[in-house]
């Protein structure tokens, strides 16, 4: 994994800055002329005395090295700084002038001995001063390597504030950050001051080396967490919004990589074999992470200064709400502790803005994530809603095909569960090459009532068991998919013996004897093509198996019959006096289809069950639309989701 990028550009210090500026009054940078004329007006106000040779003197040997790091700045930014220089330099001539008896000059201020991190200092004050919240976080680079500026501030950095010195170079970014000092509505901004003292100390000690990827970690999560802090600020957070969205990239991209190389932390594995994970595991390097942007996402959520502008777009923090929360989750699915995502689910159905208000990619990026979260809770109906706006919000481009596969994936297995079968026109699509392979058996063996085939299919020893365990789909698809297997079963078994009578006010029936024949023998059929010997724990070796075939008798058969029955599947009753299931004509009395009536559309029935559960049509808990959740914002709780086609 490589931490540094040398494609991605920053911004270079050692170049003019061009600066938001007010069309009045006119913008005005320090040059020789300005530092004379300052020169000439320090002088007469103050009543030195001096001739025009002696300021000339003074500017060449005491003033002109101190001031060529403002060169170019505006001087309403650095008059504070420029005018200390010049009115030091003129009290030392003055003093020089009265004989030797007077105390030697002071020494030369800070700025001479850090003029790289002062003038980077001077040029961020200015910004926060004009509010110009691009420019400063083009200054604030994070990622190595940087440019010959951040080199030479890094040299600095190390002679004049080694470590152990944080104190001293948060009193110089307090001297040299008026802006934040002075903050807005009497409110100072300490929090950037601090975060900017941690910068530099960052830029001090990163490292770009992988051999040192923990210890950037650690530097960076630092970083963050002062971040967040300043983000907090309620009138000015907002202005280093960009800085924290990309820390956390940062942040997620080092705490994942991390995490697939054992090797680079495994002292913190052994040292920490257990730990507070929500799934009963040790809190692993990308959760703590998630739980460090968790706090800036919560701080962008709780934005009461701005909302949505008048074109529908969200302001201030509000903007970083979804950018954030989709690092988080890919945090937490990277992990696998999803249960952590319920919470920011929860709180974007009950405090975001509509999702429709931000980015493309932010959106379908969040469905993604939401589609998934719903499937792995067994939720297959929302999640294919959630899943199909996520698929066709993404760009059928070739750079975009990655990202519309792993959509797809998750999008034709929900979709197989529910009842419905991907077309030819469908998976023949660039980003479902391989898929037909994998999917089709599954909904062949559906259709068929096909036991054996489906079970081979999805066997955990099966050819395609790695793909399906990789995507974290297998188990659903073999406990769910296997009852609509049953229902096609049954209902071929009712084409073959069922008994169908002329009269429509009659009851259809298929005899339960039928049934059990016909499992008992896929049984069979399944038992000798699986030619495999089964595992016994050695605890249990010795008990005998008194019936080593996989029979079902009368009762088991009526249990799985009741089940399909219970679920919609199959409108029915089961008659135990007489052995035999009776279908039900309703449906054929009103001019209907019989076999229609007795096996209803699958899709239809679990469809139709969700929708009757309360709650708008298509409504997906955890995503915000334009109209307000159940009953006016009350809490959704996911925790309690239940599954579809699953009864209890």
């Amino acid at each position: 994994m490589a931490f540094g990028d040398p494609s991605q550009p920053y911004f270079p210090y050692h170049q003019p800055v061009a600066r938001q500026a007010s069309p009045s009054p006119p913008l005005i940078l320090l040059d020789q002329t300005w530092i004379y004329r300052l020169l000439h007006g320090l002088n007469n106000g103050g009543k030195f005395g001096l001739n025009e040779h002696q300021l000339s003197a003074i500017y060449a040997h005491g003033v002109q090295k101190q001031v060529e790091p403002y060169w170019g700045y505006e001087v309403q930014v650095v008059f504070q700084e420029v005018a200390t220089i010049i009115a030091s330099a003129l009290s030392s001539a003055v003093a020089s002038l009265r004989g030797p008896a007077l105390p030697p000059p002071p020494p030369p201020p800070i700025m001479a001995q850090t003029p790289y991190i002062g003038q980077f200092l001077v040029a961020v004050n200015g910004f926060i001063q004009v509010r110009n919240e691009t420019k400063l976080n083009e200054y604030i680079a994070l990622e190595p390597p940087f440019t010959d500026h951040y080199g030479l501030m890094g040299q600095e950095l190390q002679t004049v504030y080694p470590p152990g010195r944080e104190e001293a170079l948060e009193g110089k970014c307090t001297s040299l950050l008026k802006a934040a000092v002075e903050g807005d509505d009497m409110s100072p901004w300490t929090t950037f001051i601090k975060f900017m003292a941690q910068y530099l100390a960052y830029l001090r000690d990163v490292s770009a080396e992988q051999s040192k990827y923990l210890e950037t970690y650690g530097l960076l999560s630092e970083l963050q967490q002062r971040l967040n802090s300043a983000l907090g600020h309620a009138t000015l957070g907002y202005l280093v919004l960009p800085t924290v969205v990309a820390n956390a990239k940062l942040v997620c991209r080092l705490a994942i990589g991390l995490d697939r190389q054992p090797d680079l932390i495994a002292h913190l594995r052994s040292s920490n074999p257990s730990g507070g994970g929500d799934e009963g595991g040790r809190e692993t390097l990308p959760e703590r992470a998630a739980n460090i942007l968790r706090a800036a996402f919560v701080t962008c959520l709780n934005d009461r200064v701005h909302n949505l502008d008048a074109q529908g777009a969200p302001e201030g923090k509000k903007r970083g709400i979804y950018t954030i929360a989709n690092l988080c989750l890919k945090i937490l699915f990277q992990c696998r502790k999803t249960r952590n995502a319920t919470q920011i689910f929860e709180n974007i159905y009950n405090s975001s803005p509509p999702l429709s208000a931000y980015p493309k990619r932010e959106r379908v990026t969040y469905l993604y994530y939401l589609g998934r979260f719903l499937f792995q809770n067994s939720h297959f109906y929302r999640a294919q809603l959630a899943l199909q706006y996520a698929y066709d919000e993404a760009p059928a481009r070739q750079e975009c095909v990655r990202q519309r596969r792993q959509i797809l994936v998750y999008l034709i297995a929900s979709n197989i569960i529910l009842g419905r079968f991907p077309s030819q026109a469908l998976l023949s699509r660039p980003e479902a090459q391989g898929l037909a392979e994998l999917f089709l058996p599954i909904c062949l063996a559906i259709r068929a009532g096909n036991l054996v085939a489906f079970r081979r299919h999805l066997s955990l020893d099966g050819e395609q068991a790695p793909w399906f365990l990789h995507f974290r789909i297998l188990l659903q698809m073999r406990n769910r998919c296997e009852i609509l297997v049953w229902r096609s079963l049954v209902r071929k078994i009712f084409l073959l013996v069922g008994y169908r009578p002329v009269d429509p006010v009659k009851a259809s029936t298929l005899s339960t004897d039928h049934l059990v024949t016909a499992w008992n023998w896929l049984e069979s059929l399944s038992t000798a093509g699986e030619g495999q010997e089964v595992y016994t724990d050695p605890d249990f070796a010795e008990i005998a198996d008194g019936n080593s075939e996989r029979t079902i008798d009368i009762t088991a058969m009526e249990s799985k019959v009741a089940a399909l029955i219970d679920q919609g599947l199959v409108s029915a009753f089961i008659s135990r006096k007489l052995v035999k299931v009776a279908f039900l004509t309703k449906a054929v009395q009103k001019g209907g289809d019989a076999l229609t009536a007795a096996f209803p559309r699958v899709w239809g029935v679990l469809s139709e069950r969700v929708e009757r559960g309360g709650g708008k049509v298509g409504e997906v808990p955890g995503w915000k639309r334009d109209f307000v959740g159940v009953g006016g914002g009350v809490v959704v709780n996911l925790r309690g989701v239940g599954g579809i086609g699953v009864h209890g």
